[in-house]
């Protein structure tokens, strides 16, 4: 039997075939190359590959951040170099 969903690496129509004779289900995906095969007794990977997906790059966007010293609250607090970070 063969049953068509949606790939899992890419999410384009794939094939699930259903190898009784075998007891494997075999995924496979033409757009991306995807491939998984399962023992149906066993639940165990036989075989499977799934490459990565290329993405688009996106621009680096700078962090900008502040350093602003803590209010003393204590006047017996030795640490004079104490700050908060915002970011």
């Amino acid at each position: 039997m063969i049953e068509s969903i949606r790939c899992p690496n890419c999410g384009a129509i794939a094939e699930r075939h259903h190898l009784s004779y075998l007891a494997q289900v075999k995924t496979q995906c033409e757009a991306c190359d995807y491939l998984l095969v399962m023992c149906t007794r066993s639940g165990h990977v036989l075989e499977s590959y799934a490459p990565g997906l290329p993405s688009e790059p996106r621009p680096i966007q700078p962090i900008s951040a502040r350093i602003t010293p803590f209010a003393q609250t204590h006047s017996n607090n030795s640490r004079k170099d104490v700050a908060a970070l915002t970011i």
